[in-house]
């Protein structure tokens, strides 16, 4: 309107100059036409200005107007519910049991019946190793062991004949003791013994007591002598069992059922344990028919694991195929570089389609103990410098700013925590050109349509 009004003076203006450069012109030849020529211009020029304020009056009518129009403004509801979602987490492969072969003592293999991909069962023979210096070292114990056994038997002899000697002495004491006694009654009548005679059993009586005591020394010597062989004889037997038990461990079984899947020696390798001069494992053997899946999980969700819970995951080599592992250990624990905590999923891998080391990605389900109010992830205002806001409308239709803090996504709704309530109208799109108390109206948008706004929003 503006616009069109500047025109219309414009071309008027240029048909007064054409007049006025005629007027000149004129002049020269007919004065008197200058007179009504002047009076005519003083017309034109008073019609244009009284057109020109009725435009600014149009004008300052229109923004009059303008002014007084109340803004419509899309709005969506406060929606109370409980987050559930699935996110892509990373995971890692694992075998459920895998172990590096190691001998327990050095030792040449002899024979090795398995190789990369071989089938195994627990306690089946795979290993056999050789070592000479353990052969004779067993024969040097054996040999200790018999010779022990041997100085038991004499030591056991020596303590019989003791104790049989201390029987004879104890009753050699009784004998004489009683001899001793009656000849001393009888002496007491003068004539019947002699004097001498008692004397002579007293000093006998003495002596086998003294000889009982010393045989009693010897059989508790005996006995002594015969404890220590037998400790040593003990020994001996112990240590001919453990070179036994050394000469077993040059077997080498399989721990359990599984698959060889790497071997790193050959027949006539020397080997030893894990440790000594770095020597490499003779075979690995890994449990393939149970795997651990293990992610990550991050710190905001590791309160909602739940032990025992069904989990999908994907693998590339299977792409569009999903398999299902079960939540079986948690770590309790997080990590401080990452903040977040392993969780180990069990999966049946009976026909060995997933194997470990693959590429892995976890459907983890996220939930909520509890539920928690959402609104569009647009509504939330989140470009100003001073707070994160949402423009609610309150029952007066005037704009409120309230502070929130975010939360996790739920497809095209955020988590929002705040003074909120559920049903409470936030705008669609948050905006801090909104300033608190401004008059708007309310058009509520359905969920379909509040989601392509979002979209043209972005």
């Amino acid at each position: 309107m503006k616009n069109l009004v500047n025109l219309k003076r414009l071309k008027r203006l240029k048909r007064l100059k054409n007049l006025n450069n005629f007027r000149n012109q004129d002049n020269r030849k007919n004065p008197k036409s200058l007179k009504t020529f002047n009076a005519g211009l003083t017309s034109a020029l008073l019609l244009v200005g009284i057109v020109g304020l009725s435009g600014c009056s149009k004008k300052s009518d229109l923004q009059k107007v303008d002014t007084t129009e109340t803004l419509q403004i899309p709005v969506a509801e406060v929606v109370k519910n409980t987050l559930s979602r699935v996110d892509q987490l990373p995971g890692e492969i694992k075998a459920y049991q895998d172990v590096a072969i190691y001998p327990k003592v050095p030792g040449f293999i002899k024979w090795i019946g398995v190789d990369r991909g071989s089938t195994v069962k627990a306690g089946q023979l795979m290993v056999q190793l050789e070592a000479p210096e353990l052969v004779a070292q067993k024969d040097e114990a054996k040999s200790k062991e018999d010779a022990s056994g041997g100085l038991v038997e004499e030591s056991a002899a020596k303590l019989s004949s003791a104790k049989a000697s201390l029987l004879e002495a104890d009753a050699q004491l009784a004998g004489d003791n009683d001899t001793y006694v009656r000849t001393k009654e009888a002496s007491r009548v003068p004539g019947v013994v002699a004097p001498n005679d008692v004397i002579v059993l007293e000093q006998k009586v003495n002596a086998d007591r003294e000889r009982v005591r010393a045989w009693k020394q010897n059989v508790d010597a005996a006995q002594h002598q015969l404890d220590v062989q037998k400790r040593t004889f003990s020994a001996a037997k112990e240590a001919a069992r453990n070179h036994k038990d050394i000469e077993d461990y040059l077997r080498i079984t399989a721990p359990f059922d599984g698959y060889v899947t790497e071997r790193n020696m050959h027949v006539g390798s020397f080997v030893g344990p894990r440790g000594q001069d770095a020597y490499p494992p003779i075979i690995v053997v890994q449990q393939l028919n149970l795997l651990r899946i293990v992610t990550p999980v991050p710190e905001i969700n590791a309160s909602g694991v739940v032990p025992g819970a069904k989990v999908e995951f994907t693998v590339s080599t299977h792409p569009g195929e999903r398999f299902v592992g079960t939540v079986a250990r948690i770590g309790n624990y997080l990590e401080t570089k990452t903040r977040t905590m392993p969780v180990e999923l069990n999966y049946w891998n009976s026909d060995n389609r997933v194997l470990p080391g693959m590429f892995c990605e976890v459907l983890w389900p996220t939930r909520r103990p509890r539920q928690s109010f959402f609104v569009p992830t647009t509504a939330v205002e989140t470009r100003s410098t001073l707070e994160t806001f949402v423009n609610r409308v309150n029952k007066n239709d005037e704009i409120e700013w309230v502070p929130v803090k975010q939360g996790e996504l739920m497809g095209d709704l955020v988590e929002v925590f705040g003074d909120l309530k559920e049903g409470d109208k936030v705008t669609l799109k948050g905006d801090d050109s909104l300033k608190p108390g401004v008059k708007v109206h309310p058009v509520d948008v359905p969920r379909k349509t509040a989601k392509s706004n979002e979209k043209s929003t972005k």
